[in-house]
């Protein structure tokens, strides 16, 4: 295919659990779908449009009690990959990678050109900043020192 983010090739890594809905899905549908066709299509063999996949994402929210208040207040789309950015660099450092390590892994997992597209898209929150400080304290302070009196660096 080549309507891929940025027109990439990538592989796709699942858990356990999503791999086992995948592989059912498949043995009921994916004899019905020719080489080029998307795996989850609409009734017409197309890919879903953009109202389409709103309106199941509105569905979704209103099913799970999420509150939705609007394009500009409520959750998008968009803010589920957010999160999972988020959440999967978290996961790489409690691993025990290092974050300069893990950020081009999550880079190229995520579809973009370089490290600085993700570095904006990982607004490191405040409910993991401090964590993630307490992990990488050592390289912090290598850095910018301890911050105490007479630790000048």
């Amino acid at each position: 295919m080549t309507e891929t983010k940025n027109h990439r090739e990538r592989f796709i890594v699942m858990g356990d659990d999503l791999l086992d809905l995948m592989v059912y899905y498949a043995d009921k549908c994916f004899y019905l779908l020719s080489e080029n066709d998307y795996i989850f299509n609409s009734g017409r063999g197309t890919r879903y449009s953009k109202d389409r996949i709103y309106s199941v994402h509105r569905e979704t929210l209103q099913y799970a009690g999420i509150p939705f208040y609007g394009d500009k207040e409520g959750l998008r789309i968009h803010d589920w990959r957010h999160t999972f950015a988020v959440r999967s660099f978290k996961q790489l450092i409690d691993s025990g990678m290092d974050m300069y390590t893990s950020l081009p892994i999550l880079s190229t997992y995520l579809g973009h050109k370089n490290i600085y597209a993700t570095e904006k898209y990982l607004r490191l929150t405040m409910s993991i900043y401090p964590y993630i400080e307490e992990k990488c304290r050592d390289q912090i302070e290598s850095v910018f020192g301890s911050g105490e009196e007479g630790d000048v660096r």
